[in-house]
């Protein structure tokens, strides 16, 4: 396949994707350098409780999923308000190689051929928009039903640092076990993100500060580890559960 270009996406571009030219700057999330284990420990448990909390909304999405499970069918992605459509043009694979939380080499090439996989840059210890978008993925799954057997779900840490095979472990298994963790060397992982028109930075410490940086979007990779699309930033479940079987019927 010859060398292209690769879209550039910034976290609040919903336009198609420009080619060439220079990723926006992340936005950095200010976290408080660590503390005692017990301090932090204590944060990451409110953030993900608040988060996890929203499962009581299962109700409320599988309705709405029913609902418009009918007009699902025949749905053009490249319609859909919240969904960046690449599928005429993926982005090819990031040839990164990272980890898994086991300790097994990975690459974006190893996804599963006959699933799609669902892939987020973020970190343990953000307060908002990573256990959000971890949340609202797992409540999607759920409601998903069926669907949600041809998926899977990857978190690849924007804070290798601080997050360690079991911190990540143990942070995915409180949305679901089935969730893969991945980490490497922080410039690694800046690569592969921008590899798939992600800007994230290597975390950064100043004056008291411990400033790290997230992705916005969920990739959705097909075999091969091509980005197909992408769901915006602050997607919400019901969005992700009634696109998904129109996803898996086009790019499985």
């Amino acid at each position: 396949m010859p060398a292209r270009n690769r879209p550039v996406l910034g976290p609040d571009v919903t336009s198609e994707p420009r080619l060439g030219g220079t990723p926006p700057a992340a936005t950095p999330t200010v976290v408080p350098v660590p503390g005692p284990v017990s301090a932090r420990a204590d944060r990451e448990d409110r953030a993900v409780r608040s988060a996890v909390s929203r499962r009581a909304r299962a109700a409320v999405v599988a309705g709405a999923v029913l609902l418009t499970a009918a007009c699902a069918t025949g749905t053009d992605p490249a319609e859909v308000e919240y969904y960046l459509d690449l599928s005429d043009q993926p982005m090819e694979a990031s040839a990164v190689e990272l980890a898994t939380v086991d300790g097994q080499a990975w690459r974006f090439t190893d996804v599963a051929e006959d699933r799609l996989t669902l892939l987020f840059f973020g970190y343990t210890s953000c307060p908002d928009v990573c256990p959000m978008t971890m949340a609202e993925i797992d409540l999607a799954l759920e409601s998903a039903e069926e669907a949600a057997e041809d998926v899977d779900v990857v978190m690849v840490t924007s804070d290798p640092e601080r997050d360690t095979d079991t911190q990540l472990r143990s942070w995915l298994d409180r949305f679901d076990p089935g969730f893969q963790g991945v980490r490497g060397d922080i410039g690694d992982t800046v690569e592969a993100a921008a590899d798939y028109g992600i800007p994230i930075e290597a975390p950064q410490e100043t004056e008291g500060e411990y400033l790290v940086s997230h992705g916005g979007r969920i990739v959705v990779l097909t075999a091969g580890g091509e980005a197909a699309g992408m769901f915006d930033e602050g997607v919400e479940a019901d969005q992700v559960a009634s696109l998904l079987p129109v996803l898996i019927e086009e790019l499985l």
